[in-house]
């Protein structure tokens, strides 16, 4: 009696020490799956975003060279990141995506969007662990 009682407690204990390990293992890789979400959403956000200031900043030739086709795309993108952005960051660093977003619209001030990018870009890093 005391050997099949042995035998269930050290089963119970190794099947618990795999659950917990199971566990463990899930949450590193969500951990991973989140961290890489929150970069591709904000590479998506800044790389659009970049452009749209730099159309919205440019001389007119410049500015009419482009088709309408290619500033709606850049505008999907850049929603398409920001929603990224929105739906799984801290609210520090989603304040610093939408002042990034203006400055980028507006275009009137360089020094103000590079700000902003910086100030988002420290605090996605802040905020997924990266020096």
């Amino acid at each position: 009696m005391i050997n099949v009682l042995a035998g269930i407690i050290g089963a119970l204990l190794g099947f618990s020490g795999a659950l917990l390990g199971a566990w463990i293992k899930s949450r590193a890789e969500h951990g991973k799956w989140l961290r890489d979400q929150k970069l591709s959403g904000a590479a998506e956000m800044v790389s659009a975003g970049t452009s749209i200031f730099e159309f919205r900043s440019g001389s007119h030739a410049w500015v009419d060279s482009f088709e309408p086709s290619e500033l709606r795309e850049w505008q999907a993108q850049l929603q398409r990141g920001r929603a990224v952005v929105h739906t799984l960051c801290a609210e520090e660093t989603r304040d610093h995506a939408n002042a990034f977003v203006k400055a980028c619209w507006r275009a009137e001030d360089e020094d103000a969007a590079i700000q902003a990018l910086q100030a988002f870009t420290a605090s996605l890093r802040r905020e997924i662990g990266s020096s």
